[in-house]
């Protein structure tokens, strides 16, 4: 199971590095929502992040699953992600603890919310 959500995380992961609008709009659920700490924005819907896809240029984004578990259709997905990307000036650059949360839409797993917590490094 958790290689099935390792593969969706690299999905998503080229999404990004690609600026992938379109395949963004597949991917997210329509209920999709990012909350981030020290990352993009606290509290960012779907079409806000996916209109603000263009303007996040990663160098590399990698996602190794932690852990996953399925409860009927939603499946909640715990992961790291090594990130080195900016926006807009901003550096993201870092390490960040991430929750998915997946929901099944007619057998196709959708990203319905990330909850990304921006590491420290010591």
């Amino acid at each position: 199971m958790t290689e099935e959500f390792a593969a969706l995380e690299t999905e998503w992961a080229g999404i990004v590095q690609r600026q992938d609008q379109a395949a963004a709009e597949r991917f997210l659920a329509d209920d999709y929502v990012l909350t981030s700490v020290g990352g993009v924005s606290r509290h960012m819907p779907r079409q806000i992040w996916i209109d603000s896809l263009p303007s996040i240029e990663t160098e590399l984004l990698e996602a190794d699953v932690e852990n996953a578990r399925v409860y009927g259709d939603v499946a909640i997905v715990k992961a790291r992600l090594r990130w080195l990307a900016r926006m807009e000036g901003r550096n993201l650059n870092g390490t960040y603890a991430v929750t998915d949360v997946f929901t099944n839409d007619q057998g196709r797993w959708r990203a319905s919310w990330r909850i990304s917590v921006r590491l420290t490094d010591r």
